[in-house]
């Protein structure tokens, strides 16, 4: 169980968050959607401590967390393989290869950030996240800047990496098809100063079915029309 206090949270005397509880099951994918500068990437930063000047409390139970950006951030001059075992705990060079094969990128460890496309070093850094077999992943807007069947079959790949590692996701996008994709509850945050106001229970079962989804979108938005913006 994972549980999230966020009393408040301010930067120069200017309220970011505030009044955000929110509970995780293990296992479960958590997506938050809200409007853009609301403070989803805030929300982030203090759920995975790397911002901890807040009023409120984490509990996490666990130290051992993974965090992929909407960008690579491969570092350019290290090779795929260096690019993988400088974060790995372990070192295990076979595991690492493991993972690859499960995206599709085997022989690839003696190749530079530079020679990937896109997709491919998407796929490293999803990689990277699950390296140490993380309890917990944060991912904030990972397929934002990816073409489309690019993004679905990384979205394939990457609920097939959850599955097998048994992790908890909390996801950030502005996407609500890709959340009722990927998730099991979307909670949608209102602008800034950011807080819930509205918790949707997903009945998609991370079924890559575009006609459920876009029913469940839609029945949704006719519910709450203005929900994207921030309010009901």
């Amino acid at each position: 169980m994972i549980k999230i206090n966020i009393q408040e949270k301010s930067f120069n005397e200017i309220k970011i968050l505030e009044n955000i509880n929110i509970s995780l099951e293990e296992t479960e994918f958590l997506s938050i959607i809200g409007p853009s500068g609301c403070g989803k990437t805030t929300f982030l930063n203090i759920v995975s401590s790397l911002d901890k000047n807040f009023k409120g409390s984490i509990d996490l139970n666990s130290s051992n967390i993974g965090f992929v950006f909407q960008d690579s951030r491969l570092i350019p001059w290290l090779t795929i393989k260096e690019n993988l075992l400088i974060i790995s705990k372990q070192k295990d060079i076979i595991f690492i290869n493991e993972l690859l094969k499960l995206v599709n990128l085997e022989n690839l460890l003696d190749l530079y950030p530079k020679d990937l496309s896109g997709g491919m070093a998407r796929r490293v850094s999803f990689v990277r996240a699950f390296v140490n077999k993380p309890k917990l992943i944060f991912l904030d807007e990972p397929f934002i800047s990816l073409d489309y069947p690019t993004a679905t079959a990384l979205k394939k790949d990457f609920l097939e990496l959850c599955k097998k590692f048994n992790t908890t996701i909390i996801l950030v996008t502005h996407d609500l098809s890709e959340a009722i994709y990927l998730s099991n509850r979307i909670i949608f945050f209102s602008k800034k100063p950011a807080s819930i106001i509205f918790e949707y229970k997903n009945f998609n079962n991370q079924e890559f079915n575009l006609k459920k989804i876009d029913e469940l979108k839609n029945e949704l938005l006719e519910k709450h029309p203005h929900i994207l913006e921030g309010f009901l």
